[in-house]
């Protein structure tokens, strides 16, 4: 019994690495052409709900807005999807982008 096993695991393990070996990951895959770059930063939306009434929404915005811009930003994305939400807390991040992160609650209709 114990032979058996030792002799599937061999087999799975010799498989399991000419298949690994087939797959083309990034780091072995022919390099053809450069891939361009694109600098100029994407403007993005996106809601998710967290738990409950509860939701974070992700905004990507141009780099270097204003703090007040950007907080005004946040609270007109978050009236966009519920005309009575509680704003908990905005995280703003200053880096090529500003990046924002708002964790909200829908208030009481």
């Amino acid at each position: 019994m114990r032979g058996f096993l030792i002799t599937f695991w061999v087999i799975f393990v010799l498989i399991s690495f000419c298949i690994w070996g087939k797959i083309e990951l990034s780091h072995n895959a022919p390099h053809t052409t450069p891939l361009e770059v694109d600098t100029e930063p994407a403007n993005w939306v996106s809601t998710v709900r967290v738990v409950g009434d509860t939701y974070k929404t992700s905004i990507s915005l141009t780099p270097n807005v204003a703090p007040v811009d950007a907080v005004r930003i946040a609270e007109y994305f978050i009236k966009q999807r519920c005309k009575k939400a509680v704003i908990k807390r905005i995280t703003i991040l200053y880096t090529v982008r500003t990046d924002m992160w708002i964790i909200w609650k829908e208030g009481r209709r």
